[in-house]
């Protein structure tokens, strides 16, 4: 007779940076129970990763902990671009056209205040991270996984979950456990980064990319007034034998890249590294997933890191709410890997190239680089172009179970796109907030939707995903109907493209995965038939194997 498995928590994450925190607040948002564990015995103290971008802002804005983070960091005005002491280029990122996102920014703030803000923001929520905790191993069964944890006072307590989150960065013990490979390279090129006061003629609360012969220098400002980030190429430096980095090494270094007389004082936190660039070959291995750091491995340029792992977790919890509920077909977590690897490998690719272009030693490519940016930035489409994709709004999930294909109509925003329209829309974005999922239904700017139409779509839409949808009606005409929006003027149906009726199925991360005429009901009906079916079983590819492996750390 075979014993009955009872999982002790629905997930367990490991690794309690903001990958994790944000993974564990999402999931307990989504229901589920939690357990969070870190190895370090208290938060990290130091700044680490400085920057975070418009979209990670909207994340934690539906996350609930917007707020104090705004008000821990600093808006970070513009970036200029500096070479032999001329200015060649400048983007002010409030006059960008950001079209429609609500943090229109680059916000500077130390990681360390980024994780003190959610950790408050999952205190909130009746979980607390659990310190001086690492995982050991690590067992596989088709109902779970069982992890043996190390407790601070050396004792190894067996946790049985029925999921589990690998988010304890770059050298990730969940990840060596689960045996995921990475693909990557080692660039060899040596960088140092310093936290610094600096006394200079530069415009506090402004960056500055400066592209010396020496090697680039890049000047960030931090939430203190006065105080900043240097980010530094050490060109003449060995990855086996990194410089020692102190007050004088930095005051040279500064005065002899920009040509300035600074001051600098009261040095923080120091750190010499050679980029990395790989990704995990899989972010699934049967129930247990990797994110962040652990996920993927890149250098610090242009601050895509933290970033992106903030949207790894946001995007894998409402598809482990739904599984876990029974509400889908575990094959719906594929689509994490499907949508989530994408965009790891091409910020990669882009993090690498742009790595390379900062380490040019030969001083004819060098000049080229410089005449190239000041020429491309000249140009307000390219501007534009460079805010948006670094702040992460022009990201698209390819086709999938949870991404309808390229419909056949024109119309925009499209399957796999941001559902946007938030700072222009504020009555939408209030409907989009939270964890259900949205059927917009809009009466075309020419011809309404008639009632018996809206019903049939919004009968079918419940059918298929019961109390985890809201049904949302665009309409013209005011009503009482607490399920209508009213849109006089036509302003979201022009947003929307929606010229005749048009239905959009907005997920709980406010990407769109359908879109279509609402009154033809069998394209819609097919696109919830595979997102939240749940008759599909696991696949042989996903669980691995149908018994007990381990998988020691």
């Amino acid at each position: 007779m075979t014993s009955r498995w009872t999982a002790d928590v629905d997930v367990l994450i490991v690794g309690a940076g903001p990958t994790g925190l944000v993974a564990a607040i999402d999931a307990r948002r989504h229901g589920l129970s939690v357990r969070i564990v870190d190895q370090g015995a208290q938060r990290s103290p130091h700044s680490r990763a400085l920057v975070l971008h418009s979209r990670s802002l909207e994340v934690l804005d539906d996350l609930g902990c917007v707020e104090p983070v705004l008000r821990a960091g600093r808006e970070f005005r513009a970036l200029n671009i500096v070479a032999d002491g001329r200015p060649v280029g400048r983007v002010e990122f409030r006059r960008l056209d950001w079209s429609d996102a609500p943090y229109p920014m680059w916000l500077s703030i130390p990681q360390s205040e980024t994780e003190r803000c959610l950790e408050e923001r999952l205190n909130a929520l009746g979980v607390t991270v659990e310190r001086q905790t690492a995982l050991r191993a690590l067992r596989e069964t088709g109902r779970g996984v069982e992890a043996d944890l190390v407790r601070p006072d050396g004792a190894i307590e067996a946790c049985r979950s029925a999921w589990l989150v690998g988010c304890d960065g770059a050298r990730s013990d969940v990840r060596r456990a689960l045996g995921v490979a990475l693909d990557g390279d080692t660039s060899g090129e040596v960088f140092m980064l310093a936290d610094v006061a600096m006394e200079s003629p530069l415009v506090d609360g402004e960056g500055y990319n400066v592209l010396a012969r020496e090697g680039v220098l890049f000047i960030v400002p931090m939430p203190t007034p006065g105080r900043v980030r240097l980010i530094a190429h050490l060109p003449d430096a060995r990855p086996d034998d990194p410089p020692d980095i102190d007050l004088p090494m930095l005051q040279r270094l500064v005065d002899t890249r920009t040509g300035l007389r600074t001051t600098l004082s009261s040095l923080g936190w120091t750190s010499v590294f050679s980029p990395k660039h790989f990704i995990a070959k899989s972010l699934r291995v049967g129930r247990a997933f990797l994110a962040g750091d652990a996920a993927h491995i890149h250098s610090p340029v242009g601050g895509q890191g933290l970033n992106t792992g903030i949207q790894d977790g946001y995007n894998l919890m409402w598809k482990l709410g739904l599984v876990h509920r029974g509400l889908a077909a575990p094959a719906l977590l594929d689509t994490y890997q499907a949508e989530r690897h994408p965009v790891g490998e091409r910020m990669i690719r882009g993090v690498r190239r742009a790595t390379w272009a900062m380490t040019l030693r030969v001083r004819p490519l060098q000049a080229v680089r410089r005449r190239v940016a000041g020429a491309l930035l000249r140009f307000a489409g390219v501007r534009n172009r460079m805010g948006a994709q670094i702040g992460m709004l022009q990201l698209r999930y390819p086709a999938s179970l949870a991404t309808a294909p390229e419909p056949l109509s024109a119309g925009s925003p499209r399957p796999g796109e941001r559902a946007a329209l938030q700072a222009s829309t504020p009555a939408l974005s209030a409907r989009l907030r939270g964890t259900h999922h949205t059927l917009l239904l809009l009466d075309g700017l020419h011809e309404p939707l008639t009632e018996r139409e809206a019903q049939a779509a919004t009968a079918l839409a419940r059918s298929f995903a019961a109390d985890a949808v809201e049904v949302v009606r665009v309409r013209r005409e005011a009503s009482s109907d607490a399920t209508n929006l009213h849109d006089p003027d036509g302003a979201i149906r022009r947003a929307f493209g929606a010229h005749r009726p048009v239905a959009v199925w907005v997920r709980p991360d406010n990407y769109v995965g359908f879109r279509g005429d609402p009154r033809s009901t069998e394209t819609l009906r097919s696109y919830l038939g595979g997102v939240f079916s749940n008759a599909a079983p696991l696949s042989q590819e996903a669980t691995g194997s149908q018994g007990s492996r381990k998988r020691t750390v």
